[in-house]
């Protein structure tokens, strides 16, 4: 089941210098980390301070293009974890193909970074969406206390912030869904 996310951060991964956008839901303690490229992080910092420029950049144009051609972008879809690496859907409604509102045949999804497909949803004020499996492979649960207690824990996340961890704790995953299907394939069986 997909549920609403809200950009909470835009920090740096002090350790590999690396930018990281964090994802979380509302009333919920846990969060999403993804590592994104640095033009992608100046783009996703200028859209949450609502910066405005005369020409349009990147994102922009591809806004402006799905405009011109009688179509909206609908909502953002953060699809699969493989490998440490997120996927995304641009989900986009042509609006000259049908008048209701949620009509599927209308919806046309585009494969797309997650951090493209955040910065456009931050620029157009539109829904991000993950499925609870993502949130549990690829989240961090913040322990449940007051809101400001859950504010201090995640300043203190944020600031302690170590890459590898991240890593490690993804590899132990894959490696624990590698010998879980494998032992499905097996019946059950270790291997001789």
């Amino acid at each position: 089941m997909l549920k609403e996310v809200k950009v909470k951060a835009l920090v740096l991964d002090k350790n590999h210098n690396t930018p990281v956008v964090i994802l979380g839901m509302d009333n919920n303690p846990m969060v999403l980390p993804i590592w994104i490229g640095s033009c992608e992080a100046m783009a996703l910092s200028l859209a949450l301070e609502n910066a405005d420029f005369p020409r349009p950049l990147t994102h922009d144009l591809l806004i402006n293009t799905i405009e011109a051609l009688d179509a909206q972008v609908s909502k953002v879809v953060i699809d699969s974890l493989r490998e440490n690496t997120y996927y995304a859907k641009l989900v986009i409604k042509d609006l000259a193909y049908s008048d209701l509102e949620d009509d599927p045949s209308a919806m046309i999804e585009i494969d797309c970074r997650p951090s493209d497909a955040i910065v456009i949803a931050t620029k157009k004020h539109i829904p991000i969406y993950t499925s609870d499996e993502i949130m549990l492979e690829g989240g961090i649960k913040l322990n449940e206390t007051s809101q400001k207690e859950d504010e201090k824990e995640f300043k203190k996340f944020v600031e302690n912030m170590h890459i590898e961890d991240f890593r490690d704790y993804f590899r132990d995953i894959q490696n624990q869904n590698k010998s879980e299907k494998k032992k499905e394939g097996n019946g059950g069986e270790k291997d001789s």
